[in-house]
C-alpha cells in the first residue's frame, strides 16, 4: 500500500512539473510576442504621426522659422513633407525656402570673404628682405614718432603673425610720460611697457615721446571692444600728463588692421591644418 502511494505521488510530481514547464514556455513565447509587437508599435507611431501631420499643419510657422533663420527646423519640416507628402504644394514652398536661405547665406558669407580680403590689401605693406618679414599698417596716416597718434601695425613671417602698439606725443615740452592708457566710454586699460627698452625719446626745435609695444591677447581682446567704443581716448602720463579722444581715421585705422589680423591668421589656421592632413596620410 505504501508503496503505490508513494508511486502515486511520484507521477503526480511529474506530471506537474511537465504542466509547470509546459506554462512557463507558454509565458515566455507570449511574453516575447508581446515585446516584438510592442517594438512594432514603436517603429510604426513616428509613419502614423508623420501622415496624421497634414501639410497645412507641417507648415504653419514657416515664414516665422525663415526670418528668424532657424534653417535646422525648415529642413526638418522639409524633410517631412518630402516623405509623408512629396507631391504636395508646401513640400515645394518649403523645398524653396530652404534653398533661397541657403543661397541667401552663401552670398553672404562671399560678401563677407571679400570685405575682410579687401581689409587686407588696403592696408599699406613693407617687405623686410632681411629678416623675411612683410609689415602691415593702416591705410589712412603713416605714424611717424614725431606725430599724436595711436595705432597698431602688424608684422608676418612664414610662421607666425602677430600686433604691435604704437602711441607718441609731440608738443613744445616734454611730458616724461612712465604710463600708458587706453580709454572707451569709461573703461580703462593700463598699458604695459619697460620705460628703459619699449620707449623712446627725441627732439629738435620741438620734443617727442613713444612707445611701441607687443599687442598680447589681453590688449587685444580690448582693442576690439574699444574700436566700437563711442569716445575712445588715450593718455600718456608722467610728470605731465596728455589726454585726447583719438581720431575717426586712428580708429578706422586700429579696426581695420584687427580685421585683417583676423583674415590672416584664419588663413594660417587653415594652411597649418591642410599640412597636418598631408603629413598624415603621408603625402
Amino acid at each position: 500500500m505504501k508503496i503505490k502511494y508513494l508511486i502515486l505521488i511520484t507521477c503526480s510530481t511529474i506530471i506537474s512539473s511537465c504542466n509547470n514547464g509546459e506554462m512557463e514556455r507558454k509565458i515566455q513565447s507570449l511574453t516575447s510576442e508581446v515585446t516584438q509587437l510592442r517594438d512594432s508599435l514603436n517603429k510604426v507611431m513616428p509613419e502614423l504621426e508623420g501622415y496624421r501631420n497634414s501639410p497645412e499643419k507641417l507648415c504653419s510657422n514657416i515664414d516665422e522659422l525663415y526670418k528668424a533663420g532657424d534653417i535646422y527646423e525648415l529642413k526638418s519640416i522639409k524633410d517631412k513633407l518630402e516623405k509623408y507628402h512629396p507631391e504636395s504644394k508646401e513640400y515645394t514652398i518649403v523645398k524653396d525656402l530652404v534653398s533661397k536661405y541657403e543661397s541667401e547665406q552663401l552670398k553672404k558669407a562671399e560678401e563677407e570673404k571679400k570685405a575682410r580680403l579687401k581689409a587686407v590689401s588696403k592696408l599699406k605693406k613693407k617687405y623686410d628682405d632681411i629678416n623675411h618679414t612683410t609689415w602691415f599698417y593702416n591705410p589712412y596716416f603713416t605714424h611717424y614718432t614725431n606725430t599724436n597718434h595711436t595705432s597698431i601695425y602688424m608684422g608676418k613671417s612664414e610662421s607666425s603673425l602677430w600686433l604691435r602698439l604704437k602711441m607718441s606725443y609731440e608738443g613744445d615740452d616734454w611730458i616724461f610720460f612712465d604710463t600708458a592708457y587706453l580709454s572707451y566710454d569709461g573703461n580703462t586699460y593700463y598699458v604695459p611697457f619697460d620705460e628703459y627698452r619699449d620707449k623712446k625719446t627725441e627732439n629738435d626745435t620741438r620734443v617727442w615721446e613713444w612707445i611701441d609695444v607687443n599687442v598680447d591677447d589681453e590688449m587685444l581682446s580690448f582693442l576690439r571692444k574699444m574700436v566700437n567704443g563711442k569716445s575712445v581716448k588715450m593718455r600718456l602720463s608722467g610728470k605731465y600728463s596728455h589726454t585726447r579722444n583719438l581720431t575717426s581715421s586712428e580708429i578706422k585705422g586700429i579696426k581695420d588692421v584687427l580685421i585683417a589680423y583676423d583674415v590672416l591668421e584664419a588663413e594660417m589656421r587653415k594652411e597649418a591644418k591642410d599640412e597636418l592632413v598631408k603629413s598624415l596620410k603621408g603625402e
